[in-house]
């Protein structure tokens, strides 16, 4: 058994649910307005038969405790699986003893450098850095909060200093805060620059962010990535931004270090910046998971909006929920500074000014449209079609139509052309197909009988899983299947990754470390003497069953939740969504049943 099956089986997701959310029984379930969003009708269901949660409410989400916790503590999953270990009593290795000690090395290395750094701000050598902070408008309590420092001229003062406190030098190099050179010489990696210590979400110090004040290229170098730094995965300012992230629901994304800090003087601490680089899908969930509104701060220049076009198009995806395999309903939002100014320049000389660009931010996919015909002549029937060409991979990744729907008419007001001619242009643009209603099988092919002592398990997804394992190619079938179809979190976890990779080792790399036992376990399943006709053949019946089931427990849900307007009473406000949610519901069943 791995320490996720323990874990679980030893838990009552009641008990978990109830620390947070009183809930009050109904049935065999238990009702309580939803934590995630405000509500006046109840819609959050917890089913113990089912170790389960479900929002059928604006969240439309659901999953276990892990998934819970994840949710309401903003923990990533190696997390959440920690906390929840601790309180049943099961000790989680993921990490060898040595790894964890070479880890909490280098965090001690990297603190003491930060701490080196910042006397020597604070002494002589540093009055050049303190003027250049208070000319950029920084107050001193403001540049303490956020740890600043120097690193001073020469190259061996910190190595000196870490010597002499007994550091092993080797470990600092290994931290990034040292450097070894060809002939053996280990000196320092920084030297004369304004330092910016970049902390993970529980404060430690990962790693530095430099600033040269003389002019110098490059302007900004980082530490390498080490073993408890990685810049495409860290998120500047988040260990002080997390709680107001969650109070207000928002998390503002601007590029650089002094924008983070000149926001954070001016009351603005829902503010984070992703460090210069291109934002990534781990930057992006690891705020998402915080609030349901990410607002990503752009230049007003054209060729840097054409630059971040490019990058921005999977962090949507994974704010659709596809990397925490749920709906999240997190939406990305842009906010355009004015021209020639940075979030720094803004905050600093008009703070009602960034209030108001903040408020005015943009749905990601009006942006898209509007920066891609801005950008291409559309006046013309080839600017047109470049346009169409250009956007409609991301339109007809939405998965929700409703969505898909409201994104193409967007862009064919941007185009000045009806939303019939456009749909001619493109042709079906929901890549919906029919055919005769072939029946669900009534076990997947190939699938080995099992037994499962102790802990819930899910035949069906686990043999789909194994399918697209063992033959990528079929992930195509896949396409349009959502991650919360999947029951078990694991299992939800690996689809939506594996959907974003394309081999096994990429896919392990991005998995938490606590999933590669379940990973190994779905790999080595039997699966017969499966070939890949019949193979392809069996994972699309096996997806639609996973579909109509997932349908099926939605409509259920959300009829449970449900409750009719008392006798001379106004009617239930939500009764017209419940209705009209549920004649979906029976849309998308019918179309399943007939794909299937």
């Amino acid at each position: 058994m791995s320490v996720v099956e323990d874990v679980k089986s030893r838990l009552d997701i009641v008990d978990v649910v109830s620390d947070y959310v009183p809930l009050k029984k109904a049935g065999n379930s238990y009702k309580a307005p939803c934590p995630f969003h405000t509500e006046k009708t109840p819609s959050f269901v917890v089913t113990p038969a089912r170790q389960s949660w479900h929002c059928f409410g604006a969240c439309s989400t659901g999953g276990d405790a892990i998934n819970f916790i994840m949710r309401k503590e903003g923990l990533d999953f190696g997390e959440a699986l920690r906390q929840l270990a601790d309180r049943v009593g099961v000790e989680v290795r993921s990490r060898s003893e040595e790894q964890i000690s070479h880890e909490d090395t280098l965090y001690r290395v990297n603190k003491e450098a930060s701490s080196f750094y910042q006397k020597i701000l604070a002494g002589d050598e540093g009055q050049a850095a303190r003027k250049y902070l208070q000319e950029r408008g920084l107050d001193a309590g403001t540049a303490a909060s956020f740890e600043l420092g120097m690193s001073p001229r020469g190259r061996d003062r910190l190595r000196n200093h870490l010597a002499e406190l007994g550091f092993d030098l080797e470990h600092a190099v290994e931290s990034g805060v040292l450097i070894k050179r060809d002939n053996g010489a280990i000196q320092d990696f920084f030297f004369g620059r304004l330092m910016f210590p970049i902390h993970d979400r529980r404060g430690r110090v990962v790693g530095f962010g430099a600033r040269s004040l003389d002019g110098s290229e490059p302007k900004y170098i980082n530490t390498a990535a080490t073993d408890v730094f990685d810049k495409r995965a860290t998120l500047y300012g988040l260990h002080k931004a997390s709680s107001e992230i969650r109070k207000l629901d928002v998390a503002v994304f601007v590029e650089g270090y002094m924008d983070v800090i000149a926001a954070h003087q001016h009351g603005y601490a829902n503010v984070i910046a992703s460090m210069g680089t291109a934002l990534t899908d781990r930057q992006v969930t690891a705020a998402s998971v915080l609030c349901k509104t990410v607002i990503l701060a752009l230049d007003a220049d054209a060729a840097g909006q054409q630059a971040t076009m490019r990058s921005l198009e999977s962090s949507w995806k994974a704010l659709e929920g596809r990397k925490l395999g749920q709906r999240t309903k997190t939406d990305l939002k842009i906010a355009l500074m004015p021209q020639g100014t940075d979030p720094d320049d803004t905050i600093r000389q008009d703070p009602t000014l960034w209030e108001g660009i903040v408020d005015s931010a943009k749905q990601y996919m009006e942006f898209a449209i509007q920066a891609t015909v801005s950008q291409i002549d559309v006046s013309t029937a080839e600017g047109k079609a470049t346009a169409v060409a250009v956007l409609k991979p991301t339109i007809l990744s939405e998965t929700n139509g409703f969505k898909q729907e409201e994104y193409f008419e967007m862009l064919a007001s941007a185009l000045g052309v009806t939303r019939e001619v456009l749909k001619v242009s493109i042709g079906n643009v929901r890549g919906l197909r029919s055919g005769p209603r072939t029946p669900a099988p009534s076990e997947p092919e190939g699938l080995s009988n099992r037994v499962f002592s102790g802990v819930d398990r899910d035949p069906l997804e686990e043999y789909v899983l194994a399918v697209l394992l063992h033959w990528p190619d079929l992930k195509t079938h896949a396409a349009d299947h959502d991650g919360l179809e999947f029951v078990q979190l694991e299992n939800r976890l690996v689809f939506t990754s594996w959907m974003d990779c394309t081999t096994i080792e990429s896919l392990r790399s991005q998995l938490d470390e606590e999933l590669h036992y379940h990973l190994d376990w779905l790999l080595d399943l039997d699966l017969g003497p499966v070939d890949t006709g019949s193979a392809g053949k069996a994972v699309k019946q096996s997806l639609e069953r996973l579909r109509q089931r997932y349908l099926k427990e939605d409509q259920a849900g959300r009829l449970e939740t449900w409750s009719p307007p008392k006798p001379n009473s106004e009617a239930n406000p939500d009764s017209g969504d419940l209705e009209g949610a549920i004649v979906e519901v029976n849309k998308r069943l019918r179309k399943s049943y007939h794909t299937a």
